[in-house]
């Protein structure tokens, strides 16, 4: 299996359907606009998964808009994590940020839960971790749906704790640069507050 652009198959019908059975409609941007991002799709042939992802700013970091495969259960996640955080290495990034939906949220089912839990498992065990950032959630929702930040280091397996200014500018840079936010806006200055990285 190897990792292309999604920009150079002939025919991304097959890979639209991963990312539409992959995510409900309130989490879809729409298609086309992941290709205006760093769109990378597993292939054997045929598109096995796909993962979306944008550079943040002038830091060595990326953000991982997507990432989903087609045919669970059968390691192709463990695949494309595997070559997506080596394509990332060799373009000289050294970490990657992405957010999860909260398995802790308020009034979801518990087959949800277990989703959710089980989503941030794969990713610890393959050597993310979990940001102690509170409070944060994507900006312009109706309705804040609480999410969840992890890292992984292309640098190295595992990842170490992130922790002081690191955590901090690690938090501001998807909020400027994934999301368009100045830090002076309410929603940066709450999550920073309620995450103690608010400085004086």
């Amino acid at each position: 299996m190897k990792l292309v652009p999604a920009t150079s198959l002939p025919d991304l019908a097959q890979v639209r359907k991963i990312y539409e059975d992959g995510f409900s409609a309130r989490l879809r941007t729409p298609f086309e606009d992941l290709l205006t991002d760093r769109a990378l799709v597993l292939t054997d042939g045929s598109p096995r998964g796909l993962a979306v992802l944008r550079e943040l700013g002038p830091t060595d970091w990326v953000f991982l808009r997507y990432f989903v495969v087609g045919d669970r259960g059968r390691g192709l996640g463990a695949i494309l994590w595997s070559e997506v955080r080596r394509e990332m290495a060799e373009a000289g990034f050294t970490r990657i940020v992405y957010d999860v939906e909260d398995p802790a949220e308020e009034g979801i089912e518990e087959a949800e839960e277990t989703v959710r839990s089980r989503r941030i498992a794969f990713y610890t065990r393959l050597g993310a971790v979990l940001l102690p950032i509170n409070g944060y959630h994507q900006p312009n929702e109706d309705e804040p749906h609480p999410m969840l930040l992890m890292a992984a280091d292309l640098t190295q397996a595992q990842t170490a704790p992130i922790t002081g200014d690191d955590l901090r500018d690690t938090m501001l840079a998807v909020y400027r640069y994934r999301y368009g936010l100045a830090d002076a806006d309410p929603l940066v200055e709450s999550t920073l507050r309620t995450s103690g990285l608010l400085l004086q």
